[in-house]
């Protein structure tokens, strides 16, 4: 594949990270590009394994995106659009990941852009996005959102990474979270997709058993019919 390596991101001199920058078509098609993933990629089996013990960790960002959304800008919800709730719930991930994972071993959270990359090990860069029901991720085509789902990111003495997206999928009224999951993308396919941890949506209270009917008692009892006297001595007339 024709391109260069793209040096992005100084910090105090020194850049901590770089990308493989391939040739661009004037329709921003990459004519060079193969159909087939590249080589490097994680499979399922080998992704699941690795991103076990840091799975509570990506769905603990996550919901705290949405709660914090419900929590704190409920008031707005009737004015602030998509894309605002969108930029909201990721500041608010982000916000968590950088209290919860800088202090992991083997782990860095890096800002990069206007964005942020999670790295994990020596071969897994993570980032947070809203998913569509497809499971692609919602993005605007940049460039470097272009190096990503064409899974070009490479880390500074390291081999080329797999880029995973950590993101949620809302309901059709774009109220509550239906999925939350890992995402392998590349181009405009999904390769495959991992589930993060499931919360129910509302807490379930136990009810106990309905007793079964009972006859209902009657208010009032109705009163024994009145004898005239005249019949009660005609009565006992007859008996005598």
């Amino acid at each position: 594949m024709k391109g260069r390596y793209l040096r992005v991101g100084i910090q105090n001199g020194i850049f901590f990270d770089y990308f493989y920058k391939p040739v661009v078509g004037s329709f921003g098609m990459n004519p060079f590009l193969s159909s087939k993933p590249p080589i490097h990629l994680l499979s399922l089996e080998e992704a699941e394994e690795r991103l076990e013990p840091y799975k509570p960790l990506l769905d603990e960002c996550i919901q705290h995106g949405w709660d914090a959304w419900n929590r704190d800008y409920t008031h707005k919800h009737h004015l602030l659009r998509p894309r605002a709730r969108a930029a909201i719930v990721f500041d608010e991930i982000v916000f968590k990941a950088q209290e919860i994972f800088p202090v992991i071993p083997g782990v860095k959270f890096e800002p990069h852009n206007s964005s942020f990359l999670l790295y994990i090990g020596d071969d897994i860069i993570i980032r947070f996005k809203k998913i569509k029901k497809n499971g692609r991720c919602s993005n605007i085509n940049t460039r470097q959102q272009a190096l990503f789902k064409l899974q070009q990111v490479f880390l500074p003495g390291m081999e080329p990474g797999t880029a995973l997206t950590a993101g949620y999928a809302l309901d059709e009224l774009q109220r509550s979270i239906v999925r939350k999951l890992v995402v392998c993308q590349f181009d405009n396919r999904v390769l495959w997709t991992l589930e993060l941890l499931k919360r129910p949506n509302a807490q379930v209270v136990e009810m106990s058993p309905t007793p079964p009917p009972t006859t209902p008692r009657k208010r009032f009892e109705p009163k024994p019919e009145a004898v005239p006297e005249s019949r009660k001595h005609k009565k006992k007339g007859t008996e005598g």
